[in-house]
Protein backbone atom coordinates (compact mmCIF):
# COMPACT_ATOMS: atom_id res chain seq x y z
CA UNK A 1 0.00 0.00 0.00
CA UNK A 2 1.13 3.43 -1.02
CA UNK A 3 0.88 6.31 1.31
CA UNK A 4 0.99 9.95 -0.05
CA UNK A 5 3.53 12.44 1.07
CA UNK A 6 1.40 15.15 -0.24
CA UNK A 7 -1.75 16.71 2.20
CA UNK A 8 -4.74 17.23 0.52
CA UNK A 9 -5.62 21.15 -0.44
CA UNK A 10 -8.32 20.29 2.16
CA UNK A 11 -5.84 19.46 5.14
CA UNK A 12 -3.65 21.95 4.06
CA UNK A 13 -6.61 25.17 4.63
CA UNK A 14 -7.88 23.29 7.77
CA UNK A 15 -4.03 24.27 9.49
CA UNK A 16 -4.14 28.15 9.37
CA UNK A 17 -5.17 28.21 12.85
CA UNK A 18 -2.70 28.13 15.55
CA UNK A 19 -2.20 26.37 18.37
CA UNK A 20 -1.09 28.26 21.65
CA UNK A 21 0.45 26.60 24.82
CA UNK A 22 1.09 28.36 27.57
CA UNK A 23 4.27 26.77 29.80
CA UNK A 24 3.74 26.92 33.64
CA UNK A 25 6.75 25.49 35.03
CA UNK A 26 7.86 28.69 36.85
CA UNK A 27 4.68 28.36 38.99
CA UNK A 28 6.73 25.46 40.47
CA UNK A 29 9.28 26.17 43.20
CA UNK A 30 12.30 27.10 42.69
CA UNK A 31 14.37 23.62 43.57
CA UNK A 32 17.93 24.34 43.12
CA UNK A 33 20.72 21.62 42.13
CA UNK A 34 23.35 23.00 43.95
CA UNK A 35 22.04 21.82 47.61
CA UNK A 36 21.22 25.45 49.09
CA UNK A 37 17.61 25.06 49.31
CA UNK A 38 18.39 21.54 51.46
CA UNK A 39 19.55 24.02 53.88
CA UNK A 40 16.42 26.21 53.69
CA UNK A 41 12.88 26.39 55.01
CA UNK A 42 10.76 23.91 52.48
CA UNK A 43 9.01 26.03 50.17
CA UNK A 44 5.78 24.84 48.77
CA UNK A 45 4.31 25.48 45.28
CA UNK A 46 0.86 27.49 45.24
CA UNK A 47 -1.52 25.65 43.53
CA UNK A 48 -4.81 28.03 43.75
CA UNK A 49 -2.35 30.30 41.53
CA UNK A 50 -1.43 27.72 39.41
CA UNK A 51 -5.21 26.73 38.85
CA UNK A 52 -6.01 30.11 38.62
CA UNK A 53 -3.21 31.19 35.91
CA UNK A 54 -4.74 27.91 33.72
CA UNK A 55 -8.46 28.94 34.03
CA UNK A 56 -7.79 32.42 33.09
CA UNK A 57 -5.17 31.73 30.06
CA UNK A 58 -7.90 28.72 28.83
CA UNK A 59 -10.43 31.61 28.96
CA UNK A 60 -8.42 34.06 27.21
CA UNK A 61 -7.57 31.52 24.09
CA UNK A 62 -4.85 29.60 25.84
CA UNK A 63 -5.92 25.70 24.30
CA UNK A 64 -3.18 23.66 27.52
CA UNK A 65 -0.77 24.36 30.03
CA UNK A 66 2.68 22.59 30.18
CA UNK A 67 4.50 22.05 33.58
CA UNK A 68 7.69 20.74 32.47
CA UNK A 69 10.01 18.15 33.98
CA UNK A 70 11.55 21.02 36.41
CA UNK A 71 8.37 21.74 38.17
CA UNK A 72 8.45 20.93 41.68
CA UNK A 73 5.97 20.73 44.64
CA UNK A 74 8.69 21.28 47.21
CA UNK A 75 11.87 22.60 47.71
CA UNK A 76 13.68 19.77 49.23
CA UNK A 77 13.71 17.08 46.51
CA UNK A 78 17.21 16.22 47.64
CA UNK A 79 14.96 13.80 49.49
CA UNK A 80 12.27 12.55 47.68
CA UNK A 81 13.24 10.27 44.91
CA UNK A 82 9.64 10.78 43.09
CA UNK A 83 10.09 14.09 42.90
CA UNK A 84 10.07 13.60 39.09
CA UNK A 85 6.30 12.86 39.38
CA UNK A 86 5.37 16.35 40.52
CA UNK A 87 3.70 17.78 37.55
CA UNK A 88 1.35 15.13 36.71
CA UNK A 89 0.31 15.15 40.54
CA UNK A 90 -0.20 19.08 40.43
CA UNK A 91 -2.37 18.78 37.19
CA UNK A 92 -4.85 15.76 39.19
CA UNK A 93 -5.29 18.35 42.15
CA UNK A 94 -6.00 21.47 40.27
CA UNK A 95 -7.71 19.76 37.37
CA UNK A 96 -11.23 20.51 39.10
CA UNK A 97 -10.43 24.09 39.05
CA UNK A 98 -8.48 24.55 35.42
CA UNK A 99 -11.47 25.17 33.49
CA UNK A 100 -11.44 23.93 30.47
CA UNK A 101 -7.74 23.48 29.69
CA UNK A 102 -5.82 21.03 28.47
CA UNK A 103 -3.18 19.70 31.42
CA UNK A 104 0.03 18.72 29.66
CA UNK A 105 2.62 17.08 32.18
CA UNK A 106 6.10 15.91 31.62
CA UNK A 107 7.70 12.73 32.42
CA UNK A 108 10.89 10.86 32.11
CA UNK A 109 10.38 8.41 28.85
CA UNK A 110 12.46 5.89 30.87
CA UNK A 111 12.98 5.08 34.57
CA UNK A 112 9.22 6.58 35.90
CA UNK A 113 7.06 3.90 37.66
CA UNK A 114 4.24 4.07 35.59
CA UNK A 115 1.81 2.43 38.05
CA UNK A 116 2.22 6.49 39.85
CA UNK A 117 1.72 7.66 36.63
CA UNK A 118 -1.47 6.30 35.81
CA UNK A 119 -2.68 6.38 38.97
CA UNK A 120 -2.43 9.82 38.93
CA UNK A 121 -3.55 10.81 35.39
CA UNK A 122 -6.63 8.39 36.00
CA UNK A 123 -7.79 10.70 38.80
CA UNK A 124 -7.68 14.11 36.81
CA UNK A 125 -10.99 15.51 36.75
CA UNK A 126 -12.50 15.36 32.63
CA UNK A 127 -16.14 16.70 33.72
CA UNK A 128 -15.44 20.78 33.06
CA UNK A 129 -13.31 19.56 29.29
CA UNK A 130 -9.98 19.56 31.37
CA UNK A 131 -7.95 17.09 29.20
CA UNK A 132 -4.59 15.43 30.04
CA UNK A 133 -1.18 15.39 27.82
CA UNK A 134 1.37 13.39 28.45
CA UNK A 135 4.96 14.54 27.44
CA UNK A 136 7.97 11.77 27.36
CA UNK A 137 10.95 13.78 27.90
CA UNK A 138 14.46 12.54 27.67
CA UNK A 139 13.61 9.80 25.18
CA UNK A 140 16.95 10.70 23.10
CA UNK A 141 15.35 8.97 19.64
CA UNK A 142 15.05 5.64 21.76
CA UNK A 143 12.28 4.11 19.65
CA UNK A 144 12.31 1.00 22.20
CA UNK A 145 12.13 3.20 25.69
CA UNK A 146 9.01 5.54 24.10
CA UNK A 147 7.21 2.65 22.70
CA UNK A 148 7.62 0.37 26.47
CA UNK A 149 6.50 4.09 28.13
CA UNK A 150 3.12 4.27 26.29
CA UNK A 151 2.50 0.45 26.38
CA UNK A 152 2.76 0.73 30.24
CA UNK A 153 0.88 3.81 30.48
CA UNK A 154 -2.45 2.67 28.51
CA UNK A 155 -1.95 -0.73 30.63
CA UNK A 156 -1.54 1.16 33.75
CA UNK A 157 -4.22 3.40 33.32
CA UNK A 158 -6.71 0.26 32.41
CA UNK A 159 -5.92 -1.61 35.88
CA UNK A 160 -6.72 1.33 37.53
CA UNK A 161 -9.46 2.51 35.92
CA UNK A 162 -10.77 -0.71 37.26
CA UNK A 163 -12.18 0.94 40.06
CA UNK A 164 -13.51 4.49 38.57
CA UNK A 165 -15.67 5.65 35.47
CA UNK A 166 -13.30 5.00 31.88
CA UNK A 167 -11.47 8.64 31.29
CA UNK A 168 -9.84 9.08 28.11
CA UNK A 169 -6.77 8.86 26.63
CA UNK A 170 -3.99 11.36 27.61
CA UNK A 171 -2.69 13.14 24.40
CA UNK A 172 0.87 12.14 23.81
CA UNK A 173 3.20 14.65 23.30
CA UNK A 174 7.03 13.59 21.86
CA UNK A 175 9.91 16.84 21.55
CA UNK A 176 11.54 16.65 18.26
CA UNK A 177 14.88 17.74 17.17
CA UNK A 178 16.91 15.50 15.13
CA UNK A 179 15.73 13.93 12.14
CA UNK A 180 16.08 10.35 13.78
CA UNK A 181 13.45 11.26 16.15
CA UNK A 182 10.59 12.08 12.96
CA UNK A 183 9.44 8.71 12.65
CA UNK A 184 9.40 8.01 16.65
CA UNK A 185 7.07 10.96 16.90
CA UNK A 186 5.31 10.20 13.55
CA UNK A 187 4.27 6.67 15.02
CA UNK A 188 3.22 7.97 18.28
CA UNK A 189 2.61 11.55 19.22
CA UNK A 190 -0.62 13.97 18.66
CA UNK A 191 1.63 17.20 19.49
CA UNK A 192 5.07 17.25 18.87
CA UNK A 193 7.43 19.71 20.20
CA UNK A 194 9.98 21.36 18.41
CA UNK A 195 12.80 23.74 19.87
CA UNK A 196 14.37 25.47 16.83
CA UNK A 197 15.51 29.23 15.57
CA UNK A 198 15.87 28.46 12.17
CA UNK A 199 12.49 29.00 10.15
CA UNK A 200 13.60 26.73 7.23
CA UNK A 201 14.64 24.11 9.32
CA UNK A 202 11.91 24.24 11.53
CA UNK A 203 9.14 23.92 8.07
CA UNK A 204 11.43 20.99 6.96
CA UNK A 205 10.91 18.99 10.41
CA UNK A 206 7.34 19.97 10.23
CA UNK A 207 6.69 18.20 6.87
CA UNK A 208 8.89 15.33 7.99
CA UNK A 209 6.26 14.25 11.10
CA UNK A 210 3.56 14.61 9.31
CA UNK A 211 4.56 12.86 6.18
CA UNK A 212 6.21 10.18 9.01
CA UNK A 213 2.30 10.34 10.80
CA UNK A 214 0.49 9.99 7.25
CA UNK A 215 2.94 6.95 6.53
CA UNK A 216 2.02 5.33 10.22
CA UNK A 217 -1.82 5.95 8.84
CA UNK A 218 -2.07 9.16 11.40
CA UNK A 219 -3.82 12.56 10.60
CA UNK A 220 -3.49 15.72 12.47
CA UNK A 221 -0.46 15.66 14.55
CA UNK A 222 0.19 19.65 15.53
CA UNK A 223 3.88 20.45 15.49
CA UNK A 224 4.78 23.58 18.13
CA UNK A 225 7.38 25.40 18.59
CA UNK A 226 8.76 26.47 21.71
CA UNK A 227 8.77 30.32 22.10
CA UNK A 228 10.61 32.50 24.54
CA UNK A 229 8.87 35.88 24.84
CA UNK A 230 9.27 39.16 26.94
CA UNK A 231 6.76 41.72 25.99
CA UNK A 232 6.78 45.23 26.95
CA UNK A 233 5.40 48.81 26.01
CA UNK A 234 8.32 49.09 23.27
CA UNK A 235 10.95 47.24 21.96
CA UNK A 236 14.01 48.49 23.49
CA UNK A 237 12.48 47.77 27.23
CA UNK A 238 11.38 44.43 26.09
CA UNK A 239 15.19 43.66 25.38
CA UNK A 240 16.20 45.38 28.25
CA UNK A 241 14.28 43.20 30.21
CA UNK A 242 14.68 39.92 28.22
CA UNK A 243 19.03 40.41 29.16
CA UNK A 244 17.98 40.93 32.97
CA UNK A 245 15.93 37.75 32.92
CA UNK A 246 18.56 35.96 31.15
CA UNK A 247 20.82 37.32 33.65
CA UNK A 248 19.14 35.64 36.40
CA UNK A 249 17.60 32.90 34.97
CA UNK A 250 21.76 31.86 34.03
CA UNK A 251 22.31 28.97 31.64
CA UNK A 252 20.14 27.02 33.19
CA UNK A 253 17.14 28.91 31.90
CA UNK A 254 14.52 26.46 30.97
CA UNK A 255 14.06 28.65 27.51
CA UNK A 256 17.58 27.87 26.25
CA UNK A 257 17.79 27.06 22.58
CA UNK A 258 14.22 28.37 22.19
CA UNK A 259 12.61 30.45 19.32
CA UNK A 260 12.65 34.15 21.27
CA UNK A 261 10.16 37.19 20.61
CA UNK A 262 11.36 40.80 22.61
CA UNK A 263 9.60 43.90 22.12
CA UNK A 264 5.59 44.57 21.81
CA UNK A 265 2.43 42.59 21.21
CA UNK A 266 2.53 43.21 17.93
CA UNK A 267 6.46 42.07 17.28
CA UNK A 268 5.66 39.16 19.41
CA UNK A 269 2.14 38.74 17.22
CA UNK A 270 3.88 38.92 13.85
CA UNK A 271 6.69 36.31 14.33
CA UNK A 272 3.84 33.95 15.16
CA UNK A 273 2.23 35.04 11.59
CA UNK A 274 5.24 34.49 9.77
CA UNK A 275 6.38 31.30 10.90
CA UNK A 276 2.32 29.65 10.65
CA UNK A 277 2.46 31.27 7.65
CA UNK A 278 5.54 30.19 6.19
CA UNK A 279 4.55 26.21 7.08
CA UNK A 280 7.01 26.06 10.11
CA UNK A 281 4.46 25.70 12.38
CA UNK A 282 0.78 24.85 13.74
CA UNK A 283 1.27 27.28 16.72
CA UNK A 284 3.73 27.82 19.59
CA UNK A 285 4.34 27.14 23.48
CA UNK A 286 5.20 30.12 24.94
CA UNK A 287 7.84 30.19 27.83
CA UNK A 288 6.62 33.53 29.48
CA UNK A 289 10.29 35.43 30.57
CA UNK A 290 8.57 36.88 33.86
CA UNK A 291 5.49 36.30 35.87
CA UNK A 292 2.65 37.44 35.93
CA UNK A 293 4.12 40.27 33.13
CA UNK A 294 4.38 38.24 30.35
CA UNK A 295 1.52 36.06 30.80
CA UNK A 296 -0.49 39.26 31.10
CA UNK A 297 1.30 40.37 27.92
CA UNK A 298 0.07 37.15 26.09
CA UNK A 299 -3.41 37.06 27.08
CA UNK A 300 -4.06 41.17 26.74
CA UNK A 301 -1.98 41.86 23.78
CA UNK A 302 -0.59 38.86 21.24
CA UNK A 303 -3.74 36.75 21.68
CA UNK A 304 -6.41 39.76 20.79
CA UNK A 305 -4.12 40.97 18.12
CA UNK A 306 -4.10 37.07 16.49
CA UNK A 307 -7.13 36.62 17.01
CA UNK A 308 -8.13 39.90 15.31
CA UNK A 309 -5.89 38.48 11.94
CA UNK A 310 -7.73 35.22 12.07
CA UNK A 311 -4.50 33.18 13.53
CA UNK A 312 -6.44 32.33 16.07
CA UNK A 313 -10.54 31.44 16.81
CA UNK A 314 -13.16 33.47 18.56
CA UNK A 315 -14.78 30.28 20.41
CA UNK A 316 -12.63 30.11 23.83
CA UNK A 317 -13.30 33.94 24.54
CA UNK A 318 -17.33 34.07 23.45
CA UNK A 319 -18.30 31.29 25.42
CA UNK A 320 -16.19 32.06 28.36
CA UNK A 321 -17.17 30.40 31.57
CA UNK A 322 -17.86 32.49 34.46
CA UNK A 323 -14.69 32.28 36.57
CA UNK A 324 -14.61 30.07 39.63
CA UNK A 325 -13.40 32.33 42.80
CA UNK A 326 -13.47 28.92 44.89
CA UNK A 327 -9.98 27.74 45.56
CA UNK A 328 -9.20 23.94 45.49
CA UNK A 329 -9.56 22.16 48.46
CA UNK A 330 -5.83 20.96 47.62
CA UNK A 331 -4.32 24.19 47.01
CA UNK A 332 -1.29 23.46 48.03
CA UNK A 333 0.86 20.34 48.60
CA UNK A 334 -0.41 20.63 52.44
CA UNK A 335 -3.86 21.90 52.87
CA UNK A 336 -3.86 22.28 56.86
CA UNK A 337 -1.68 24.87 56.67
CA UNK A 338 -3.98 27.54 54.26
CA UNK A 339 -7.22 28.19 55.22
CA UNK A 340 -9.94 27.97 52.70
CA UNK A 341 -10.92 31.83 52.41
CA UNK A 342 -7.36 32.48 52.03
CA UNK A 343 -6.58 29.93 49.51
CA UNK A 344 -9.83 31.56 47.41
CA UNK A 345 -8.28 35.09 47.35
CA UNK A 346 -4.99 33.54 46.11
CA UNK A 347 -7.28 31.69 43.56
CA UNK A 348 -9.23 34.56 42.00
CA UNK A 349 -6.22 36.90 42.59
CA UNK A 350 -4.88 36.54 38.68
CA UNK A 351 -8.89 36.52 37.29
CA UNK A 352 -8.49 39.75 38.64
CA UNK A 353 -5.95 40.85 36.74
CA UNK A 354 -6.39 39.62 33.67
CA UNK A 355 -10.50 39.17 32.75
CA UNK A 356 -11.66 42.07 31.08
Amino acid sequence: MSVSLLPTRAHRSSTTQATVGLDLTGLGVNASSDGFSADLPVEKADLARLASYTRTAHQNGVSFVSLGEQFRLRSDRAVRRDSWLDPVVAARRISPHAGAAGLVTSVPASGADLSLVAGELAQITHTNGTWAGLQLAHHAGDTDALARTLTGVTRSLAATRGRAAKAPQPRVVVPVGTESEVELAGAHADVVRIRETDLEWARELRYAVRAASRAAGRENVRVLVDLHTVISADRDSAEARAELVSAIAGDAAPWQGALTAYGTATDVADLIQTWIQAGAADGFVVLPGSLPADVVGLLRGVLPELRSRGLVGEQTVADRPTVRRSAPTTARTSASTVSRPAAARRAGALADVTVA
